[in-house]
């Protein structure tokens, strides 16, 4: 009876291991036949909802830099009187090739410039985020910088008189939010777009930068207002100034009350492509374009 009993405990292991075997493989092939795109596309769209890291600086770039924020395939740069988005796109080298030999990043600059504003707004970082940035470049311990702190958000105070300016955003787009006060014309607010060929406001409201690597589009501006504890949205828009200026065109608001108008510059727009030329000159990773030729 024994020797049954162990013969039948035996058979039952088995059978009980060989069910767990088939349900491990059988999930290993489920796993095996996601499609690559599919996990990669999945990975990209849980990136872009990140938000975006801006970094106080400590000298870590061009001492005209407030903030700055990094990304895959960019990098923000926000001055007292413009931002300026990087777009590169990294010329492929054999990896036994030296670094110095190895062919400079062709980079697309634009810059978003606030013209007639304060040269010198008081800016302040809020929402600080966990965790902290560090630079040990080089052997000298002198130039290293720790502990860089990392904010969610950035206000500009009196970028305009009466009116701050305020940045946020994700790993897809900054996002800028312009605080009209009072009894303050919000037509004060230009924007002058350089490293673009042309711009132009389609018939959606968008306003499209045409760049040498192709379009960036800014979707339409929501404009609107805070009354009797509800968000209530203004009819307005983006308008073309001469140049390469655009400015903002609102209907009729409550101008005792503070307006809101929110914009938004797309990281993820301009797909870099073999065709894509250098703007402002050729871009190193450790260099700023801050100082770089207009």
């Amino acid at each position: 009876m024994k020797r049954h009993a162990y013969l039948s405990l035996s058979i039952g292991l088995l059978v009980v291991g060989a069910v767990l075997i088939s349900n491990r493989l059988s999930s290993a092939n489920r796993a095996s036949s996601v499609n690559p795109s599919t996990s990669r596309a999945r990975a990209a769209a849980a990136y872009g909802h990140l938000p975006l890291h801006l970094e106080a600086n400590q000298g870590q770039t061009d001492p005209q830099v407030e903030f700055l924020a990094r990304g895959i395939g960019h990098t923000l740069f926000l001055t007292a009187s413009e931002a300026v988005l990087v777009l590169t796109n990294p010329n492929p080298a054999p990896r036994r090739m030296p670094t110095q030999q190895r062919a400079p990043t062709t980079a697309l600059v634009l810059r978003m410039t606030f013209v007639g504003a304060n040269p010198r707004p008081r800016v302040a970082g809020l929402g600080e985020l966990p965790g902290k940035a560090n630079y040990f470049i080089g052997n000298d311990p002198t130039q290293w910088h720790r502990n860089v702190p990392l904010y969610a958000h950035l206000q500009y105070y009196d970028l305009y008189p009466g009116i701050d300016l305020r940045y946020s955003g994700d790993q897809r787009q900054l996002t800028y939010e312009f605080v009209v006060g009072p009894g303050v014309d919000p037509q004060r607010i230009v924007l002058d777009w350089q490293g673009t060929d042309s711009l132009d406001v389609d018939v959606q409201g968008d306003l499209v930068l045409h760049t040498p690597w192709g379009a960036v589009r800014q979707v339409r501006p929501v404009i609107y207002q805070d009354l009797d504890g509800a968000r209530r949205e203004m009819a307005g828009g983006y308008v073309r100034a001469r140049g390469h200026r655009v400015g903002f065109e609102i209907a009729a608001y409550d101008a005792s009350r503070p307006l809101v108008i929110t914009g938004a510059v797309p990281f993820d727009g301009l797909p870099p492509t073999e065709a894509a030329t250098t703007v402002a000159g050729t871009f190193y990773p450790t260099q700023s374009p801050i100082t770089s030729p207009r």
